[in-house]
């Protein structure tokens, strides 16, 4: 069909309920996955999708990343207008093929074949038919019955065909459960998903893997470049993982005497991680480096240290050695990194990782190293790996662990300071505001620009209107719970708003909440809030002598299951210290919630949009 037109794939073939909403149609997305032999299978795919609207045009572009474990050994492309009506088929040579070589990469052999059709007369229709080959077995395919946000499917599905004697083992999450046919020679697994309707996106939605239909697949034994595996549970593929890891632990001698000899034998164990953590830091840039089996098999200690670069993998894996060098053992760990935390399959072992880290244990704790950075604080887990689980390869095998999360306390912004209220409304002030856990993260940063990028980014981090930044200084507390303080001095003009003898005061300068959601009448999402936070301000207000206060924002005292809030103001001599509390719980709560979530952040945001009257005594 892909050579003639097709009237299957007319817009008025569609049904109007996935016309609703959508700013695309994917007509067919069928995935067929058939394992050849031990080491090898073929994965042919064809994805059709009907391009209503400008904001679907990424969906016409086809992109497939190759390398020597994949190869993509055929694709043919066909445009149809409104009608069906076959306009152009993609040529060879519109099959774009280059490097997959990216900013921080040095080297891959990883390539990419592209195609944009470069096609905006809306709405058409776009064909995409391809074969891919697996040379090992350590990947395989995953499904996902989601396309984005304001997207309609028509028809989704995934195929696996295996030997009969092979165990494929699969995660159904959100679907119908597969009922393998079992033949003489071979078992067929089906998973498909039929007419669903677009969503518009929902504010404090999970990770859509953890609410649409999804499987994986996943091997029992597999090969990777000769090395042979099991991952049919954590600890085998965790002895897989060490395999790739022996005999790349092994440093030069002078570099051992030089570690040892910035080590105190009386200084405690923190201190110790802490130093050889600084020590690869000063050392080594991060470079990425892909290639075959190398993209999961770290580069020797030693070339680690006589090029001072490496990966994510060989970093971790260098400074593995190098604790090892002054007897402190440590565990390679590998983890799906990332701001946005999908749920972790505890109970499923695949390959689902894309970053490693380095897991230190102490004696009543764990410490975590991220040896990528060249700035975070030795134990420092930033959002990018905090609260999810992670694979610790060891001697004898792994193990799924959590990663350490932060509570409300931990995760804090802290605001001190004091306003003066000067003349014609306007105001000078001189505040500190103290980041920890992961706004930690968010905002020491900043020491790593340069002045005139700091300068913009602290302007623009401040909602106060009409005001000018006259001063600023960043002090790092890079311990391993470490603070980052950001002091400013600025003046705002027209701050305060007079009304005859009246002047009316916002008394929350740096945190005023007002990102509340619109009310859902059909709410579709759970409500997810993926970590803790909190926000404690203490503000004191210095009162010229001719104005007193005439009325103080009524005290406000909020206690939900999904935060807290507390807010009050006391006047006395002159001065107005104000005191607000925020705090939001993380969880999942159901979406019948929703609007009872709202209306906790509605009074948040009531309540610190409140003013001060004061009144002028002249």
């Amino acid at each position: 069909m892909l050579a003639k037109d097709a009237p299957q794939y007319a817009i008025d073939k569609i049904p109007q309920e996935l016309l609703k909403n959508a700013n695309a149609v994917v007509r067919h997305n069928d995935v067929v996955f058939e394992l050849i032999s031990e080491n090898k299978g073929k994965k042919t795919t064809k994805y059709t999708v009907t391009i209503l609207k400008e904001g679907a045009i990424d969906l016409s572009i086809l992109s497939l990343n190759y390398d020597k474990l994949f190869n993509v050994d055929k694709i043919e492309g066909v445009i149809y207008d409104s009608n069906g009506k076959r306009i152009k088929k993609i040529k060879n040579d519109e099959i774009q093929d280059y490097s997959a070589i990216s900013g921080s990469t040095l080297f891959t052999d990883g390539r990419i074949k592209h195609i944009d059709p470069e096609y905006y007369s809306y709405p058409f229709t776009i064909e995409y038919t391809y074969t891919e080959s697996y040379n090992t077995l350590f990947f395989l395919p995953k499904w996902i019955g989601f396309e984005g946000y304001n997207i309609s499917i028509e028809h989704s599905s995934l195929k696996a065909i295996v030997p009969s004697t092979y165990n494929l083992r699969y995660l159904e999450k959100n679907t119908k459960p597969c009922q393998p046919e079992r033949q003489s020679d071979k078992t067929i697994y089906n998973w498909s998903i039929e007419n669903v309707k677009a969503e518009n996106y929902e504010p404090l939605s999970p990770n859509y893997r953890n609410v649409h239909p999804i499987v994986f697949l996943a091997a029992s034994d597999f090969e990777l470049d000769g090395i042979k595996g099991n991952m049919e549970s954590w600890n085998n593929l965790g002895s897989f993982m060490g395999q790739l890891l022996e005999g790349r632990d092994e440093l030069p001698e002078e570099t051992i005497q030089e570690i040892n000899s910035i080590i105190s034998q009386d200084e405690a164990k923190e201190e110790k991680i802490k130093k050889v953590y600084q020590y690869s830091q000063k050392k080594n840039r991060y470079i990425s480096i892909q290639e075959g089996v190398g993209g999961w098999q770290p580069f020797p200690a030693e070339t680690v240290d006589r090029l001072s670069y490496g990966d994510c993998k060989a970093l971790s894996n260098y400074t593995k050695a190098l604790l090892k060098s002054v007897g402190i053992e440590s565990y390679y760990s590998r983890i799906y990194a990332g701001s946005s935390l999908p749920s972790a399959p505890i109970n499923f072992s695949m390959n689902d990782f894309n970053h490693v880290i380095l897991c230190v244990p102490c004696d009543k704790d764990t410490i975590w190293l991220e040896c990528t950075s060249s700035e975070s604080p030795a134990g420092y887990m930033s959002d990018f790996t905090d609260d999810r689980f992670a694979l610790i390869v060891k001697d004898n095998g792994g193990e799924f662990v959590k990663t350490p999360a932060y509570s409300a306390e931990e995760n804090r912004q802290t605001t001190t300071g004091t306003v003066k209220i000067t003349g014609n409304n306007a105001i000078s002030v001189d505040a500190q505001l103290v980041y920890s856990g992961a706004t930690y993260g968010d905002e020491s940063y900043l020491l790593h620009r340069d002045e005139t990028d700091r300068r913009k980014k602290i302007i623009n981090s401040i909602s106060i209107p009409n005001f000018k930044l006259t001063d600023y200084q960043l002090e790092d507390n890079a311990n391993r719970k470490p603070s980052f303080t950001k002091k400013v001095q600025l003046e705002a003009t027209n701050y305060c708003t007079s009304m005859g003898k009246r002047t009316m005061l916002k008394l929350n300068v740096f945190n005023i909440f007002n990102s509340v959601p619109r009310y859902a009448r059909n709410r579709k999402n759970p409500v997810y809030v993926q970590r803790n936070y909190s926000e404690c301000d203490t503000i004191t207000f210095e009162v010229p002598t001719e104005l007193t206060v005439e009325a103080l924002p009524k005290e406000t005292t909020l206690d939900t299951k999904y935060g807290k809030y507390q807010s009050h103001a006391i006047a006395k001599e002159g001065q107005i210290t104000y005191y607000r509390y925020f705090e939001i719980n993380k969880g999942t709560y159901p979406k019948e919630e929703f609007n009872d979530f709202r209306e906790f952040l509605e009074n948040v945001s009531i309540a610190d949009n409140a003013k001060t009257v004061l009144i002028s005594e002249t």
